[in-house]
């Protein structure tokens, strides 16, 4: 399975022939919406979901039911998911995990639904969140800014993950200055190597 990075929390999943994208946000690349099978959103910001781009693309979506009330007049192209559900979009294997989005000011609460995705038993993408897999992955996608971003349950993230390697995303904050400090902290968490691709690059995920 090939993965690729685009800018901020988007990434590409190829097997097979069938290509997967996951949080095609505003600021993704209009690249990573060529040839997609099936669409994955975690949650309904923007930087996670254009609604315009979604809408014109006639592929499946499976996302939350906040999400899906934003995408009603798509019908039955929108399938609602939550934490625990198992499903198969475009021939990937898909499981669900979490309901809330992490909080930004406690006098906000949860700002909105996030579901997070293993693909394949293999690639986690937790959107806005950092609840845990429960399991052995082989490339933990880790988010490395924002505004409800803190460097110390990232770490404890990364470390808690049982992965073979973690990668950064939700990074089109950071200047080149952040990308290095933050790889600086979580390089080697428990062994495990740290990648921070650029937008465009592709890696093979076994």
């Amino acid at each position: 399975m090939k993965l690729t990075k685009y800018t901020h929390a988007c990434v590409k999943l190829e097997k097979d022939g069938k290509v997967l994208l996951v949080d095609p946000g505003s600021f993704t690349e209009d690249a990573a919406f060529e040839g997609v099978d099936a669409i994955l959103v975690t949650h309904e910001h923007p930087d996670h979901l254009d609604v315009e781009r979604v809408k014109s693309i006639d592929a499946p979506i499976w996302t939350n039911s906040d999400v899906a009330g934003q995408l009603g007049e798509l019908g039955e192209r929108v399938q609602v998911v939550a934490d625990g559900d198992v499903f198969e979009a475009a021939g990937f294997a898909v499981r669900a995990y979490g309901r809330d989005h992490a909080v930004i000011l406690p006098e906000l609460g949860v700002p909105c639904q996030n579901v997070g995705y293993l693909i394949e038993d293999a690639v986690y993408h937790p959107g806005d969140s950092f609840t845990l897999p429960g399991r052995k992955v082989h490339t933990n996608l880790v988010p490395i800014s924002g505004p409800w971003f803190s460097l110390p349950p990232a770490v404890e993230y990364a470390r808690a993950v049982d992965a073979q390697q973690t990668v950064g995303i939700h990074d089109a904050l950071l200047s080149p200055i952040g990308q290095g400090m933050l790889k600086r902290f979580l390089d080697g968490q428990g062994d495990r190597p740290y990648q921070q691709l650029a937008p465009g690059t592709t890696v093979e995920v076994n």
